[in-house]
């Protein structure tokens, strides 16, 4: 009699471009949800992080099953030197380097690309090296947003080719995606979340004191600080009852442009600017706050956001949040019931909304505790992450019965 033997467990491969990355603990949640349910989980990147991103240079990402390797091996510090070539040499140059190092990717069962562009990578590794494993591709924001703006978004016709599976984190960019010639039953919203289970949710409980408002933001174009600053002199000028300030949390290229914005305004003495924080002590500094700002906007570039997890993690927690009418927060955030949204770069409506917030204290508990219900309904990982990883089974079960 023979004994059945055990099935082995799925292997996984996440594409990236760097690992661990802080601005992107989204992938790490996911890579964790893939472990935690018994998948041998290995990450292939351009450039690994280890010993310089303190705050995610955790010891699960060093030993994962299946390890961590940079795509071009011992070659990968010829890429951002390379990425300084233009147009048709590049993407000649990089694409030969993909396929040539690709061979790391034919030991796993599926491959999951973040963002569009090393989807493209993969797929086009897929097509010349025949790579079996099925692509799904997790499309952000820049990925879409700046292909749209310049109208080329049909790059991807590779990857809508190769590809088993296009999942964009709103329903905005799967339009998107399917305008631009990816077959709609291979399209799937799949948003981000957080684990509301780790959040403790307490309503922010303001009486005659000071108005306390916090960013935890990339500070990049698209998350729209520079017009939170305007807001709040605005605020000032016209409402100098009402005592407020802000505290923004994270690093970027707009850093320092931002600083200086806040210094002509004259707001210094309101506005702290923390600079990047471990995760922990973002929690405690959201729980001491009442209102969450991010004035979203689409950069100059066509970047946009695709729903940011920091909204989720502050409506979670309590807080009232304050965005825009943009790309894909309107599915998470429903004006005036789970928070407030302004018009894109309207000042003078986004301080009309921090000054209802300031008035409206009891209102503003009852939109937390609605919030909060829509996060865990719609966007709590652990959800999430079981409906990802049954994708993952069902595309890899299809494979080995075709």
């Amino acid at each position: 009699m023979r004994l059945a033997q055990k099935a082995k467990p799925m292997k996984v491969c996440f594409v990236v471009d760097k690992f661990p990355s802080l601005s992107e603990t989204f992938v790490l949640d996911q890579i964790a949800g893939c472990l935690d349910r018994g998948m041998e989980v290995g990450v292939v990147c351009n450039e690994t992080t280890f010993g310089k991103e303190l705050n995610v240079d955790d010891a699960r990402w060093r030993n994962l099953p299946e390890g961590v390797a940079r795509w071009w091996g011992g070659l990968a510090p010829l890429r951002p030197a390379m990425r300084n070539w233009t147009g048709p040499l590049w993407d000649k140059a990089s694409t030969a380097f993909d396929i040539a190092f690709a061979g790391k990717l034919e030991k796993y069962d599926v491959i999951v690309a973040h963002f569009g562009n090393n989807g493209l990578r993969v797929a086009r590794a897929k097509k010349r090296r025949r790579i079996a494993a099925p692509l799904v591709t997790i499309f952000h924001g820049h990925d879409v947003g700046a292909p749209m703006h310049d109208g080329t978004l049909s790059r991807y016709g590779v990857v809508f080719e190769e590809g088993a599976l296009q999942l964009p984190v709103n329903g905005f960019f799967r339009e998107a995606l399917i305008e631009a010639g990816a077959a709609a039953e291979r399209v799937a919203v799949h948003h981000m979340g957080v684990n509301t289970d780790e959040i403790g949710f307490l309503p922010a409980e303001r009486g005659a004191g000071v108005l306390s408002l916090i960013s935890v933001c990339r500070l990049t174009e698209k998350k729209g600080i520079g017009y939170a600053l305007q807001a709040l002199a605005e605020l000032r000028t016209q409402r100098p009852d009402i005592d407020w300030s802000y505290t923004v949390i994270g690093g970027g290229e707009t850093a320092e442009q931002t600083r200086d914005l806040a210094r002509k305004l004259n707001l210094l003495d309101r506005v702290a600017f923390l600079g990047p924080l471990p995760h922990r002590e973002v929690k405690q500094r959201l729980a001491g706050a009442h209102a969450f700002v991010l004035p979203s906007v689409m950069a100059r570039d066509g970047d946009l956001e695709g729903i940011p997890v920091a909204l989720m993690e502050a409506m979670a927690a309590g807080l009232t949040v304050v965005s825009t009418y943009h790309s894909g927060i309107p599915e998470l955030i429903e004006d005036g019931r789970t928070g407030l949204l302004a018009p894109e770069r309207d000042v003078h409506a986004l301080a009309d909304r921090l000054v209802w917030i300031a008035e409206n204290p009891e209102a503003c508990a009852d939109i937390a505790r609605a919030a909060r219900r829509k996060v865990e309904d719609d966007f709590d990982s652990t959800r999430l992450n079981d409906a990802f990883a049954d994708t993952l089974f069902r595309l890899v079960a299809a494979r080995a019965a075709a």
